[in-house]
């Protein structure tokens, strides 16, 4: 986490330092104070680098890691840090200077005539090109800008894979308690089918309900293979996640829950963006096109480079040493007087680069507000209803009781128990699905929050 904070304060501390590269002004951003979905007063938050622990699950924990460890996709962002940083030593290479050495032998003579002279060679040479318009400082820090957005991408991605793998796991979870709720069902409809069933052969009831109670209890079957199908899907998506192969992944899963619901306290909005890694991604881009716009000007002035050689010459090898002693040094001047525009294209579409960038990390900036509202608001809503859904869940299944109780005593109709059992049905459904979203929440807000990015690895 050091890492990242001290990685983070030079992408802020040099993109401070973009106006006097390239003299363009980075417009100011005001921040708000306060989440306008703040559940009580902003205090220093308790931060979870490793947030997924929060939900006590130890099948939980062991994935994430195999995920940090193996995903494909970290994998790939962490190959583009090392291209980046490779990009970074070839971009800094050109301001030292060049060193070479030529060695080399040959015969000379006229054909025909009897005779040959011989004469070897060999020298050191050195060339430099003088940076005093900094066009390559410039191109070696936008390099270095790239690096720390393809870090900070990376960070992304690491923190996108977490949720990912965390998100999945609730799926599972949350299909096997779908699966055993919808075979709960189909429990109760069997129940009910017995009771029509045997008013139907006492001639207490006519065949027409029992007709409706057999489509119930079938069209209860029928969701059984659907929600195997999407437990299976999940499953192997999660395989997929951890970088493993879905046909040996076997996961255990567990009643939804049983695991613990975190309760997470938002950070400042101006602490909450300095630790994301989008957004410090998006500022290390803004950085790279300010250089390339002040490499891009440094075009119209003058490249002067400096050469030199120095070596021996003698028609002897044994005593090439003690040959003629040869050096030369120079210097060029170069400067282009025309080249149809090229230059001043170059400078525009290295501007133009750099508007996008602005416009991309001010939209940044905008969604990452969005995202922590929308998820403050959600995790809030969320309780709000629990109450409710509970108090539904309660008098569903009540309902539902009573009118088992009528209809076993001649005193309602099959379509009192139908329409009762649907509704306590649909209670107990709404109730698991509250309690997923629940969780899904805590993760979301986590990810918005910035929390596992490049905290995870410390």
């Amino acid at each position: 986490m050091i890492k990242r904070a001290s990685a983070l304060l030079l992408t802020i501390a040099l993109l401070s330092g973009c106006a006097i590269q390239s003299g363009l002004e980075v417009p100011e951003q005001t921040m708000p104070e306060q989440w306008l979905n703040q559940q009580s007063a902003s205090e220093a938050m308790v931060e979870h680098p490793l947030w997924w622990q929060q939900f006590e699950s130890q099948e939980l924990n062991q994935l994430v890691e195999k995920a940090l460890a193996a995903n494909t996709d970290l994998q790939a962002a962490a190959a583009r840090v090392e291209q980046a940083d490779a990009q970074l030593a070839l971009a800094g290479s050109a301001l030292f200077p060049t060193l070479g050495m030529n060695a080399g032998g040959s015969r000379s003579g006229t054909v025909g005539e009897n005779g040959s002279s011989d004469t070897f060679s060999a020298s050191l040479n050195a060339s430099y090109e003088l940076d005093l318009w900094g066009q390559i400082r410039n191109s070696r820090d936008a390099a270095r800008a790239s690096l720390l957005a393809s870090r900070f991408n990376r960070d992304t991605v690491q923190l996108t894979v977490i949720a990912s793998v965390v998100n999945t796991y609730l799926q599972v979870r949350y299909l096997q308690d779908n699966l055993a709720l919808a075979e709960e069902n189909l429990q109760l409809a069997q129940q009910v089918l017995a009771v029509v069933q045997a008013k139907v052969e006492n001639g207490a009831v006519s065949p027409q309900d029992l007709a409706q109670q057999k489509t119930v209890v079938a069209n209860a079957q029928a969701q059984l293979p659907s929600l195997q199908h999407q437990l299976r899907q999940s499953r192997y998506a999660l395989a997929v996640l951890v970088g493993e192969m879905p046909q040996a992944f076997t996961v255990s899963g567990g009643q939804l829950d049983t695991l613990a619901l975190p309760v997470i306290q938002a950070d400042l909005p101006d602490q909450v963006l300095a630790r994301r890694p989008d957004v410090a991604q998006a500022q290390a881009a803004l950085m790279a096109a300010d250089y390339a716009v002040a490499a891009a000007r440094a075009d119209y002035w003058p490249s002067i480079s400096l050469t030199g050689s120095g070596g021996y010459a003698s028609t002897e090898l044994s005593s090439l040493f003690n040959g003629d002693a040869l050096y030369s040094l120079g210097v060029s001047l170069a400067q282009t007087l025309f080249d149809g525009g090229a230059r001043s294209a170059r400078i525009d579409q290295s501007r133009a680069a750099w508007e996008e960038q602005v416009a991309g990390y001010t939209g940044t900036l905008l969604v990452a507000l969005q995202e922590v509202e929308q998820s403050l608001s959600n995790v809030q809503s969320l309780a709000d209803q629990q109450q409710y859904r509970e108090e539904a869940y309660r008098q569903a299944e009540e309902a539902y009781r009573v009118a088992q109780v009528r209809y076993q005593e001649g005193e309602t109709e099959l379509t009192d128990v139908l329409s009762a059992q649907s509704s306590f049905n649909n209670a107990r459904q709404n109730s698991l699905d509250l309690i997923y979203n629940q969780y899904l929440s805590r993760v979301t807000l986590y990810r918005v929050l910035g929390q596992g990015g490049g905290e995870a690895e410390s």
